[in-house]
């Protein structure tokens, strides 16, 4: 038997916060890959310290439903798990341990669909064109930012935009240079983040002066998309990155 854990970081604040989870476990669970499809969450329940007690599978892959390496990837996870590596034997189970969302390769694919329907029969006006990766960022840890700049150059490659560029909250460049800067007159501003919550509700909007999808500022339009994680997509991306382990060993370096 099989099971796909995903881990979320959840909060007791923000409800939305662990939405995109279960609505991409079903989506995994309707699709049959799986005897078991299981969430688990740092800051609600059901607590990912007794979610292998819950699992009936020996084969289980844990994906962690975070966009880069960081913190909580890289030590919070497998403190909580008691994971030795990327695969852990763990009683009669062995427990494969993914990498985040942001670094597969794929996930410039979802991001290119959550554009895709935000500027579906959306009225775009003549000239330059700018897509910009909006990411959290911080000081704290180099990681965070890089996931940003790994999608951006993928996207980059692919051509379809004038312009890809950067920009993050807590770092620089700050969004809000950023976009009040970017020589283009269509501004497409995508948050890379897992879910709807403070920042991409009231702060983001706020802080850039956005009245909704659309707005239009003289001679420029930014449109501002929802949040990736939140795409459908993602959990094929999700479903992806387990099957990514299959056939790992113990003592298997990746």
């Amino acid at each position: 038997m099989k099971a796909l854990v995903i881990v979320g970081h959840g909060s007791h604040l923000n409800e939305d916060s662990s939405l995109p989870v279960y609505e991409h476990a079903e989506r995994i669970r309707e699709t049959g890959g799986y005897d078991e499809v299981v969430e688990c969450f740092w800051k609600e329940e059901p607590s990912m310290r007794h979610v292998l007690e819950t699992v009936e599978s020996d084969e289980v892959y844990v994906v962690p439903a975070f966009i880069s390496e960081g913190y909580f990837t890289q030590q919070v996870i497998p403190r909580e798990f008691g994971l030795e590596g990327p695969v852990t034997k763990k009683g009669s189970k062995t427990v494969h341990y993914a990498g985040p969302l942001g670094t597969f390769e794929k996930m410039a694919d979802v991001i290119l669909e959550r554009i895709e329907d935000l500027m579906r029969d959306k009225d775009v006006s003549e000239g330059r064109t700018a897509l910009v990766l909006l990411g959290h960022g911080t000081a704290m840890n180099k990681n965070s930012s890089g996931v940003i700049y790994l999608n951006a150059e993928r996207i980059r490659a692919r051509g379809g935009y004038d312009l890809v560029v950067e920009a993050f909250l807590d770092q620089d460049p700050e969004v809000g240079e950023v976009v009040g800067s970017v020589e283009a007159e269509n501004v497409i501003l995508i948050p890379v983040f897992i879910a709807e919550g403070w920042h991409t509700r009231e702060t983001i909007p706020e802080d850039l002066g956005l009245t909704g999808e659309v707005t239009r500022r003289g001679d420029r339009t930014i449109f501002y998309g929802a949040p990736v994680g939140t795409h459908p997509s993602m959990a094929g991306l999700i479903a992806a990155r387990a099957r990514e382990l299959e056939g790992q060993v113990v003592g298997s370096a990746s």
